[in-house]
């Protein structure tokens, strides 16, 4: 995938979620996760990138 098919991409994710609301699009974020890890298809790959989309993000006491 190059630069300009993923800047697009994630454009077309931010519009999808903002059509969707900010009530819904939680859900969205969640089906879409789930399908992703399927077309994926590989456990350590998935795990590391929850690990990577988790990091800096965990909330502070």
């Amino acid at each position: 995938m190059t630069d300009i098919e993923l800047d697009n991409l994630y454009t077309e994710l931010c519009h999808t979620m903002g059509s969707l609301g900010g009530q819904r699009a939680p859900l969205f974020l969640a089906r879409f996760a789930l399908l992703s890890m399927g077309a994926i298809g590989q456990a350590g790959v998935v795990r590391g990138l929850l690990r990577d989309a988790a990091d800096d993000l965990a909330v502070s006491a």
